[in-house]
């Protein structure tokens, strides 16, 4: 197989911005008209080892780095069409449990500042919170017209029935020779969009899943695109926006719940800009519990959003069916209808860290920008996408 890449490891991120415009791929056979992926190595477990002490999984910053050039050489047939790949490094590799809003902008930032570049791109991270960051990644990114594919592995690389190994090549693939236009995450065998995604299992090698939209794509003999379901190519210029305003509280309500405490924190945050309420099926709360409206209630009046998601792995929000649910309507919570939590999260902190009003936050949240909720009518994609 012909390939080629280059390895760039700097002693901070930042570095990478050194990368000149007029860089070279290393020539291993004829590259001409192959096209180019920028992969991001962050971090996971895909490149972690055992401890030599206590066997538990450690990052080994080597790791990846000696196997690449054996993971796309081991192929059994040559394919003339798989990218050329450059492969950047963090110096720090992240835990993806540590990673956070300024990690998906330094990712983001990475991303927009090689843009042209490159033809796609691959973010390979833990699993724990890829949902998250692939969410929050799909608003960063505006007018995306590239594919961005997030992976990882449930088994190490080192072992030899890991899921590495086909999880990166098939991901590297992609980005490389889809016209795919959108983050997605691509795990075991499905291109999910990012943030429909939900890691769903802990311990199977299908471990994402997208409950409330079909895969974008699936890898079989051939990766089959579903077509209908990709958001059109943007027409506008590619930005990135990277303020995220995290002042978002996710509280999943359980039965025998206190009001107070809920209270408490209201009453007492001087910062917090949103809460999202876990609920009940399609978005149920106790109708007893008078005390619970009344701190809302009072939310409101400090300014702050409340969204309402389901509990259900599938399905949608509707305030509307039920009189709790009506009564949550009726003092401003908003129905983010079927996104998921991850995704409601990081479009909150999406859509207050651009100054937007209450008001223009309660009216954007319940729409979709990204594709990230059905139309509440068809269930079926959005045609237009609100822009932001």
């Amino acid at each position: 197989m012909s390939f080629s890449y280059i390895l760039e490891s700097k002693d901070a991120p930042d570095g990478f911005s050194e990368l000149k415009d007029d860089f070279e791929f290393r020539k291993d056979g004829d590259n001409k008209g192959r096209a180019k992926v920028l992969v991001l190595y962050t971090g996971g477990t895909l490149g972690m080892v055992p401890d030599e002490t206590t066997g538990a999984l450690t990052p080994s910053p080597e790791f990846l780095t000696n196997n690449i050039a054996r993971i796309i050489r081991d192929q059994k047939d040559d394919d003339d069409d798989f990218p050329d790949f450059l492969l950047y490094q963090f110096e720090q590799l992240i835990d993806s449990s540590d990673m956070g809003p300024s990690d998906w902008a330094l990712i983001a930032n990475l991303i927009g500042k090689h843009y042209y570049k490159f033809d796609g791109f691959v973010v390979v991270m833990g699993t724990d919170t890829m949902a998250y960051a692939a969410s929050a990644l799909s608003f960063m990114l505006v007018n995306l017209s590239k594919p961005v594919i997030f992976t990882g592995s449930m088994i190490p690389m080192y072992k030899g029935y890991s899921d590495a190994d086909r999880n990166l090549i098939l991901s590297i693939s992609i980005a490389g020779t889809s016209n795919i236009p959108e983050v997605c995450i691509f795990f075991h065998a499905k291109l999910l969009r990012g943030n429909r995604s939900k890691k769903v299992r802990s311990e199977a090698l299908d471990a994402f899943d997208s409950p409330n939209f079909p895969p974008l794509a699936v890898a079989g003999t051939k990766i089959s695109i579903n077509e209908k379901l990709i958001l059109n190519t943007p027409r506008r210029p590619f930005k990135v926006l990277t303020n995220l305003d995290s002042n978002v509280l996710v509280v999943r309500l359980v039965p025998g719940f206190r009001n107070d405490t809920l209270r408490m924190v209201v009453e007492q945050s001087a910062k917090l800009r949103a809460l999202v309420l876990d609920l009940y099926g399609v978005g149920n709360a106790p109708g007893r519990k008078s005390g619970l409206m009344a701190v809302l209630q009072l939310a409101i009046e400090k300014n702050i959003v409340i969204a309402v998601t389901s509990q259900c792995l599938q399905g949608s929000v509707n305030l509307k069916e039920y009189a709790v649910g009506r009564r949550l309507y009726d003092i401003g919570a908003v129905s983010t209808n079927d996104m998921t939590v991850e995704s409601v999260a990081t479009k909150l902190a999406f859509l207050l860290g651009q100054g937007l009003t209450h008001k223009q936050v309660n009216e954007r949240l319940s729409k979709s920008i990204r594709g990230e909720v059905s139309d509440t009518v068809t269930r079926e994609r959005p045609g237009t996408l609100s822009t932001l």
